[in-house]
């Protein structure tokens, strides 16, 4: 019986090739065809091996089962009853893979535009302090800076555990090792966090491993997550990525060890990123201009070969968006009863039984006058949970359809022009609805509630705002007179 057991050197891995029916189905993080999955179990041992790697054993196996179904429906979908059947079904197979290639090349495009960003970066860095602004010239000499201190911590590091050594007795001390990726893996077990999350805080978690040269949470340092951190910014990684993706990954297994009590403190408590400044060349709300070129194009027309909710998602989407300063996955996931009437007010019911909502709360968002004046009271059907804008059954437990036709859409506005690095085709809307509220007034609690942000201190969170108030906050947003292309 295969178990999926690979040792190299040492160290025993779960090692699992992708079946030859799935090749090119599954991806990396970097969006290259996946062959194999690999992980490391964190042990030299054999038997702790075997015990450890049957939580990769059952995920891969989801995987595998999931996307097979989901062929197996798309195949089923491809066998029409006649000719105009087939026309349909020809089209939704076709959709579902331009849906695939739009998330390949929407990575791709993100990727290319961060890479030219940093070369320009990295060029002007190189010119002299005079041709440089004062907070440009601070920033150099901090990265130049910057790898120096890196070293000092290295060395810092290793003093710290040099004398750890000399306290417990002159020598190392044999202890059985705590092991970090364990710790991690009993954190994702108790559900605090979404598959997804897990997945790829896990791989944060093995990098300090890594980087580190051990799996032994009990020898981990301040100085050593120092050390870390520091060499992640070398590296080129933004000081938000490193606080916000990687530091609680590792502050969470080790929270778990410190629970146990098997190590004193937790070494990643209140840790402090050191990293230069991140350059800031404009706002990241979406401009005046670029608002209307969206909008515009928006009212279409779409191309004929277009599928049809994906044409559908092209018209409306961008408009909500607009007018409620809401995530894009929170509208690509609309079902057709999600636009319902509450009392006299007509609405928009934000659920995470449709897909995914980032609070976990439900929230109901009261549509715009203008918008109800485009008809978009006609997609609504009460009772009916259709998706909107995507083909029922499309995507998968790792690519959900509703964010496969967000980035559609991201890939289509920046076709329009909307390509600056620094502004999120889509979330530049969530960005400039806050702008736009309050330049006309509407209250910051309220403007959170409609847009889904938690509230920003204890008393927020009691009681509700009717949605009479919602409504009349929403109807002060300026109208968006845009025509359509001629």
């Amino acid at each position: 019986m295969c178990t999926y057991l690979n040792k190299t050197g040492s160290t025993y891995y779960f090692r699992r090739p992708v079946p030859d029916d799935l090749l090119g189905y599954f991806k990396t993080e970097r969006g290259n065809p996946r062959t194999e999955w690999k992980r490391s179990l964190g042990t030299k041992d054999r038997e702790q091996a075997k015990r450890l790697l049957r939580p990769h054993a059952t995920e891969t196996d989801k995987l595998i089962d999931d996307a097979r179904r989901t062929l197996r429906d798309i195949a089923a979908h491809d066998a029409p009853a006649s000719a105009a059947e087939g026309d349909e079904e020809s089209s939704r197979a076709k959709e579902h893979a331009e849906a695939i290639a739009a998330v390949e090349a929407a990575k791709k495009a993100r990727y290319e535009a961060r890479q030219e960003y940093r070369v320009a970066a990295r060029q002007r860095m190189m010119l002299s302090t005079a041709e440089l602004s004062p907070q440009e010239a601070a920033w150099r000499d901090l990265v130049r800076e910057h790898g120096q201190e890196l070293e000092k911590l290295k060395e810092a590091a290793a003093g710290q555990r040099e004398a750890n050594e000399r306290l417990a007795g002159g020598g190392p001390v044999h202890k059985p090792a705590i092991k970090l990726l364990d710790l991690f893996d009993r954190y994702a077990l108790s559900g605090a966090a979404n598959p997804k999350t897990v997945r790829k805080w896990r791989s944060r978690v093995a990098s300090l491993v890594e980087h580190l040269g051990h799996d032994d949470a009990s020898r981990v340092t301040r100085a050593d997550l120092n050390a870390w951190t520091a060499s992640l910014v070398a590296k080129g990684l933004a000081k938000k990525t490193v606080v916000d993706g990687y530091l609680p990954a590792v502050r969470v297994a080790l929270a778990v060890a410190h629970d146990d009590g098997a190590i004193p403190v937790n070494p990643a408590s209140g840790l402090k990123v050191r990293a230069p400044k991140a350059v800031k060349l404009r706002e990241r709300d979406l401009t005046d201009d670029e608002a209307t070129m969206i909008l515009r194009a928006a009212l279409g027309p779409q191309p004929e070969k277009l599928a049809e909710l994906h044409a559908r998602a092209r018209r409306w989407v961008p408009w909500l968006c607009a007018y409620t300063g809401a995530r894009v996955g929170e509208m690509t996931q609309l079902r057709a009863m999600d636009i319902r009437q509450e009392g006299d007010v007509w609405t928009i019911h934000i659920t995470p039984e449709a897909g995914s909502v980032k609070t976990g709360e439900a929230r109901s968002v009261p549509i715009h006058s203008h918008l109800i004046e485009q008809g978009i009271l006609e997609l609504a059907e009460h009772g009916d949970a259709s998706p909107l804008f995507y083909r029922e059954g499309a995507g998968n437990e790792v690519n959900p359809a509703h964010k496969v036709r967000a980035a559609d859409l991201a890939k289509w506005v920046r076709s329009l022009g909307v390509n600056d690095p620094e502004v999120q085709p889509n979330h530049g809307w969530r960005h400039r609805f806050k702008t736009v509220a309050r330049t006309v007034g509407i209250p910051e609690g309220i403007a959170d509630r409609i847009q889904g942000h938690a509230p920003r201190h204890e008393g927020g969170k009691y009681g509700s705002i009717p949605l009479a108030t919602l409504r009349d906050a929403i109807e002060l947003i300026p109208r968006y007179e845009v025509a359509g292309p001629a």
